[in-house]
Formats: structure tokens, sequence, C-alpha cells
């Protein structure tokens, strides 16, 4: 190998393998993105040449650069210019939050929040439409529920949507009722889609803004490749734009919405086309809804709602039908299915496409409520779990919706470990916070059941090695060694700090992409 052939080389690291569970290197020499070496700093100083830049470490532990399996990277960068009602305890306390971002907007626009619990307020109910009515009589106001499968509307919000579109969503139950007979103003599932069809669009800048956003926090998290669910072709343009002038920061694997389906089929496009920057990966779907709206689709009726089952989104035939066009032009299926009887469905319909679906890596979004059978299909058709971790500590209350028995079986990590289905973790920010190292405390943590606990290398590797595998790129990222993509997740602690324990006082120093430093919490000494 030619000497001084490296663009960077990173030192006094300690250079960590998930798979071995220990460092394995202090030094490494990287070129045109790839690693070249990984050794001691004596080995590595034959790579130096007078372009490379070269970055003191001090002692740091260095990751795998972390992937998130799961992130709407569109309604993360939006939801950052909204009302962040996460910290609301009563509707009177959202009601106020609200109030002082309106008094921050300009004169007419919504007033829109975003990731409120209705099982963490006071009342213990959703807010409805006479409570935002307190927020404005005027202007519309919408509060999206952190799971993103219900959200509550002022009377403004509901005129916006017009006589027509309401009878429709009252007839199919996504617009609620009350007792009365009135609008309560909460809608579910695809009703949250008509009131998005009637708000604002960004315009052509905003998007790119709310990219840049999301893709900025992302970094400063440790994150190095994104599976991003793409809302349409807007965001798609704004993706490609920063690929071309040379300013996209991370990697990016694409998740089609169905209405971009016939445009993909119709370029000849499948997954794994692109470049390391940006890749093609397949189709996104959503089968059901969320276990906190109590959508998500069971087998059988939610415990403290025993008339409901929840609800699919598609029949069997129409799940059938996009399944097996997507899997027929080599897109892999990344299907959004909670509860067991979703994952069921999913399950049926993957086993019966030609070849099996195991070529294609088909993936089960989130993938909630299981039970031993459900895991072991899943294992014996190759499927992918596309997890994440942080739900763990959000659904606090999944006992009570679903009783003892099926709450056991509930993020069954471990077990899922165990039987040979990959672990792809995310966050499905910005449902949950874009940060893995939140996850891997949910997934280590006390928070998760002693059977189901992972350990921190297997969490880790849920972060690392998973999503390259999910998305086709085990052989180029997601661990550490010559040839693989210098993407790097350095840590501000040592390897001996490096606990589960000691998770939460952890920080990101800084983050490499593709042999770039694309963020750095302070400045790294510079030689």
């Amino acid at each position: 190998m030619a000497l001084g052939r490296a663009d960077l080389i990173l030192f006094d690291g300690c250079f960590i393998s998930p798979e071995q569970g220990k460092v394995i290197a202090s030094a490494v020499a990287v070129k045109d993105g790839v690693i070249l070496a990984l050794g001691e700093e004596a080995d590595i100083k034959c790579f130096v040449g007078p372009g490379t830049r070269i970055f003191d470490l001090e002692g740091r532990a260095v990751l795998p650069g972390f992937s998130d399996a799961h992130i709407h990277g569109l309604a993360l960068g939006r939801s950052l210019g909204w009302a962040d009602l996460s910290g609301a305890r009563s509707i009177s306390e959202l009601v106020e939050a609200l109030k002082a971002h309106a008094a921050r907007l300009r004169a007419g626009d919504w007033i829109v929040g975003f990731g409120w619990d209705h099982e963490k307020l006071e009342e213990r109910r959703p807010p409805d439409k006479r409570d935002l009515d307190r927020v404005s009589a005027e202007r519309p106001v919408v509060v999206f529920r952190k799971c993103y499968h219900l959200c509550a509307v002022n009377s403004a919000a509901l005129k916006a949507l017009g006589r027509e579109r309401l009878a429709e969503l009252f007839a199919s139950g996504e617009a609620l009722l009350g007792p009365d007979g009135e609008p309560t103003g909460i809608l579910v599932e695809r009703g949250l889609e008509a009131v998005r069809e009637v708000m604002p669009k960004l315009d052509k800048r905003g998007t790119l803004e709310a990219v840049r956003r999301a893709i900025e926090e992302a970094l400063s998290k440790g994150l190095t490749c994104l599976h991003w669910i793409v809302e349409g072709p807007e965001e798609l343009s704004a993706i490609m734009a920063l690929r071309a002038s040379g300013q996209l920061k991370i990697r990016l694997y694409l998740l089609f919405p169905p209405h971009m389906l016939e445009h993909l089929l119709a370029l000849g496009l499948r997954s794994g086309f692109g470049d390391p920057w940006v890749r093609i990966g397949g189709l996104k779907l959503l089968l059901d809804g969320s276990l906190g709206a109590r959508t998500a689709y069971l087998r059988e009726p939610y415990a403290d709602d025993p008339d409901n089952r929840g609800r699919l989104l598609y029949s069997e035939g129409e799940l059938r039908e996009l399944a097996l066009k997507a899997h027929e032009t080599g897109l892999q299926l990344a299907i959004h299915a909670i509860g067991d009887g979703a994952i069921e469905l999913v399950l049926k319909v993957l086993a019966e496409l030609p070849g099996g679906p195991g070529r294609m890596r088909h993936r089960i979004e989130h993938a909630s409520v299981l039970d031993p059978g459900l895991i072991k299909a899943m294992a014996s058709l190759g499927v992918v779990a596309s997890v994440q971790p942080h739900f763990i500590i959000s659904d606090f209350w999944v006992e009570e919706r679903l009783g003892p028995s099926r709450a056991r079986w509930v993020y069954p990590f471990k077990s899922l470990l165990k039987a040979g289905v990959v672990l792809a973790a995310g966050s499905d920010a910005p449902v949950e916070p874009v940060d893995p190292l939140k996850g891997l405390a949910a997934a280590v943590g006390e928070v998760q059941r002693p059977e189901e606990r992972l350990s921190l290398w297997e969490a880790v590797g849920a972060y690392t090695y998973g999503p390259a595998y999910a998305s086709f790129q085990e052989g180029a990222a997601g661990s550490l060694g010559p040839g693989k993509m210098a993407d790097f997740t350095v840590l501000s602690c040592g390897p001996d700090e490096l606990k589960p324990d000691s998770l939460p006082d952890v920080r990101v120093d800084a983050t490499f992409v593709f042999g770039r430093l694309a963020y750095s919490r302070g400045e790294l000494p510079e030689f």
C-alpha cells in the first residue's frame, strides 16, 4: 500500500468494535471516505501526507457511526418550529404553551403543537375543540399527539377541512363525535392526512430549511446514516439539491410512500440504487395505527377499551397487491405494523411472495406486540425488525392498555435476537427523540423487563450493524475495518465509562460521515 495517502487520521482514540465488545485500535487512517487502516499510532503514521488532516481524540471512545433505521426527516425539521408540548402535564398547561407559541408567530399563521401524551395529562384525555378554542377562536389550531396517529383541532381548523371532507371522516370513524353528536375536534389515522392537506404547505425554501434542520439535529446526536421516510416529491427535490451541491452532510437511505410507487416503477428504480450519500430504499406502508391512540390492530380487543381492536388501513387484498408489485420489481417493503393482528397479516402476505421474502430483507416497522409464534415466523422468513427502543419509556402504560399476558411480549428485543431476527434500531423521530444514546439507555436499562434487556453491545449493534444490514450495506458500513465507510461517532467518555448506568451522562463530541467532520460539540485538537 502506498504511503502518504490518507485524507484524515484520527489518533489517541479508543475505537470499539461492538461485535467484539472491546477496543480494537487507537488510530485510524482514512482516504476518500473509506478506512485505509486501523491500528496503533505507530502503525498509522506512515499514512500521513502533506494534505492529511490529523485530529487528536484525547482518549475518547469511538464507535462505528450510529444509524437511525426509521426517521420522518421532514416532519422532524418541521416540528422543530412548532410548539413543543411534550412537557405538558395538564390541558391548561398545553393551552398556555400554545398561547405563548402563538405570540411569536405572524398574524394569521396556523398554531401547531406536537408531542403531547394524554396519558401524562392530569385529565387523562386528549384535548378537544373546546380546549383549543381557548387558544384562538379565529386562527386554526392543530396539536398532534406524540405518536402522530391522533390529533386535536379547534373550530377554525374544523371549518378549514370543509363539510364534505368532514362528513367522509365522520363516516369512516376517523373524525370523532361526542355523546351529543357534535364534532369533538379529535381525529385519528387518515384524519391527520386530511388536516395536513389543508395546512399551509412549506414552500421550496421552507422545505430545504426543514431538511437541513433535521440533518443538523441528527448529526449532533452522532448519527451518520438515516433511513429517511419521504413524504413527497418536494422533499426528495430538496435532498437531491443538497446532494448535487455537495452540501449533504449525512448519508440517506430513502423509503417512499405508496403514492410515489408508480413513479419509482416508471423510472426503473429499485432498492440499492444510488451512491454512498443517497440510496433508494423501498416502499413504506402504514398498515395500522398506534397503541397510544388505540388504533394499532390487535387480534383481541384492548384491555382498557373492550369494544375496540384498532384498525387496518389496508385490506388483506390491497396489502397483497402492493407487496407483490414492490417485491417483483426489486423494492424492499418497510411495513408499519404495531399490533399483533397487523403483524400476523404482514407475515402471511410476505410468506406468499414468489421466491420468499428473505432476499429482499423486507422489514416490519415497529413490530411492537409479538408472541413466540410471530417471532419464530419473522426469523424463518428473514424479516428485519425495525424497532424503536425509546418506545419502552414512552409506553409506560402498556400493561394497562393490553393486559399483563400481552404486555410481556411488547418490545421483546432479546427474544427477537435469540431467534435470529436482525434488529435495526431507530427513533421514529419526531415521535421520539432522535438520539441513539437515549435509545441505548432504554434498551439496556431497568425500564426494560429483565428477560428482554439487551447487553450494551447488542444494543449498539442494533444502531450500527442492524441498519446497515437492513439497507443492504453491511459489507460497506456498520462496523470498523479496512475498506469500510469512515463513519464514526466520537463520545465524550473513554471506554471504561461507557456502561449502561452511565449512558445518561454520555454526550456526542464529534460525528464523522464518510471521512468528513460533520459535527463537533467543541473544537477537536487538530495538527
